[in-house]
């Protein structure tokens, strides 16, 4: 490898590392912000408890945001089941540690079978046996939340800054580039 090619590869590292450091950096501090505002809005609503998933989901966002776990449905999907787990659960069993339990072992295997895996969601059983809400729980802060936490992925999906590598899968192939079937094989 010649001097020029090497030093060109070296100036890409580096360039590469600086990127990976700056959207590292920026991923701390829109987590922080995030987390912050969601702490506010949680404790003036008077379910401060209830921002502990939503907190989990908005590291995982900000850290990997086109990671499977942070899709769309994964996390609107996988805080709706574990809060319809939770209430379900809770209104139909008395509450104690084997009930709440139970509904987290539901609730991960409904979001596996569902292709909604998310787990900070997993925690809303929990939560639920602590607050005991009605069905209102489902709107605010379980649907809200995860629809305010899914947008958010998306715009930080959308910024390259925010990308890294090993989060998506690689694009399908084109139509145009897929190899053309035998003809022959077809023809007798």
């Amino acid at each position: 490898m010649s001097d020029a090619a090497s030093t060109h590869g070296q100036d890409r590292d580096r360039m590469a590392r600086r990127r990976e450091r700056i959207g590292i950096a920026a991923a701390a501090v829109v987590v922080a912000a995030s987390v912050f505002t969601l702490h506010v809005v949680a404790r003036t609503s008077g379910m401060a408890l209830a921002a502990f998933p939503f907190a989990t989901t908005l590291v995982l966002v900000c850290g990997a945001p086109g990671s499977p776990p942070s899709s769309s449905r994964a996390i609107v999907g996988g805080h709706m089941i574990c809060g319809v787990v939770a209430l379900c659960g809770h209104h139909l069993w008395p509450v104690s540690e084997l009930a709440t339990a139970g509904m987290v072992g539901v609730a991960l295997a409904l979001m596996m079978a569902l292709r909604c895996f998310h787990p900070p969601a997993g925690i809303t059983p929990l939560i639920a046996a602590q607050f005991q809400p009605d069905w209102s729980f489902l709107l605010w802060p379980v649907l809200t939340g995860a629809l305010l936490a899914a947008f958010l992925a998306r715009c930080l999906e959308a910024i390259p800054l925010f990308r890294r590598s090993g989060d998506t899968a690689p694009a399908p192939r084109s139509i145009a580039s897929a190899p053309a079937p035998d003809a022959g094989r077809f023809q007798k």
